[in-house]
């Protein structure tokens, strides 16, 4: 009788003890909260969208049950790193160029843009582009900056915009210049871009562009285009005081390019919010890494992705590594 009484007590004990310590330790369940994450990319149509809408369908069964991954069309590689800084995205598609003016609070920054992290760089390889129609007998770079083109580009906060003032800066203009001198150079949402071009109002297209580009694809399929180059000391002004890598695209890349087209290029990257946990900024890493395969099936623009670049910190506009993404890559000897 007394051993049955002092087992039940024991019992009791046991049971009191397991729900102390479960009451103590609810560090396994917070582990598993779902999370939700937005991803800026820029707009619908474009490659990146298509890069993010696959990233997240890579990324999304790996995370906490009921996590969600929205793909925002918005904003552009400069406004990207605007909206991790104020909390509006948790995750974003970026250059190096954009990444280093925004932690470095430099050139379209105005100040340090403190809660952008890298999570990983090299993803693609984008050349700036320069198309103009074949019957606008446009043939250099020096003509639009001397006003004799009307041409279109993205909207502000976009590389494409970034770039083209950039270029004209270095050959001596503007885009207020351009005008002065009789040209145009007017931004224009992607998907309008191929129609307005086919339809005469206007003479070209400016804008970083990779293999399958479609905005790039359906140019040059509904219209005779052709590449301009950038002249060599444009090139040089580009890699020294903006932070591009100097380029050359190769033949056929885009319809109707049969030579090879000397320019600039850059490699997307996709940047993080500091605030996001360390255990997410490394699963996201992680998957992205160790799908490389499936990555490249995304789109043609991923189909060069090498996994070695990920980790380089130029790639990343040597803004910080997130911590999640440095434990990632040291244990895989990345780092």
């Amino acid at each position: 009788m007394s051993n049955r009484n002092g087992r039940k007590r024991l019992s009791r004990l046991t049971m009191c003890a397991v729900m102390a310590v479960a009451l103590t330790v609810p560090s396994v369940a917070a582990a598993a909260d779902a999370v939700q994450l937005r991803f800026a990319t820029v707009g619908l149509g474009s490659a990146w969208y298509n890069y993010g809408a696959g990233i997240a369908d890579l990324v999304k069964p790996n995370l906490p049950a009921g996590s969600t991954v929205d793909v925002l069309p918005i904003a552009g590689t400069i406004g990207n790193i605007k909206l991790l800084q104020s909390g509006e995205t948790e995750l974003a598609l970026s250059f190096p160029m954009a990444a280093a003016e925004g932690c470095g609070g430099f050139g379209t920054f105005d100040k340090k843009h403190d809660k952008v992290r890298g999570l990983m760089g090299g993803l693609d390889v984008y050349y700036y582009g320069t198309f103009v129609t074949v019957k606008s007998g446009i043939e250099s770079w020096e003509e639009i900056a001397g006003g004799k083109a009307q041409m279109l580009t993205t909207k502000v906060g976009g590389s494409g915009e970034m770039g083209l003032r950039q270029i004209l800066a270095l050959y001596g203009s503007s885009k207020a210049g351009v005008a002065k001198k009789g040209g145009s150079v007017k931004s224009m949402a992607r998907t309008a871009t191929a129609a307005a071009i086919g339809d005469g109002k206007a003479d070209g297209w400016s804008h970083v562009v990779t293999r399958g580009h479609p905005v790039a694809t359906e140019l040059t399929t509904l219209t005779d285009m052709k590449m301009l180059p950038l002249s060599d000391s444009v090139i040089k002004g580009m890699v020294e005081k903006h932070g591009w890598v100097e380029a050359v695209i190769p033949p056929n890349t885009f319809k109707g390019q049969t030579a090879p087209v000397k320019t600039v290029k850059a490699a997307t990257n996709i940047m993080i919010r500091e605030g996001v946990s360390d255990d997410v900024a490394y699963t996201v890493t992680k998957t992205v890494i160790e799908n490389a395969a499936k990555l490249r099936k995304i789109h043609a623009g991923l189909s060069n992705f090498d996994p070695k670049d990920a980790a380089k910190a130029g790639l990343i506009g040597n803004c910080p590594f997130h911590p999640g993404a440095i434990k990632y890559y040291k244990e895989k000897g990345m780092m």
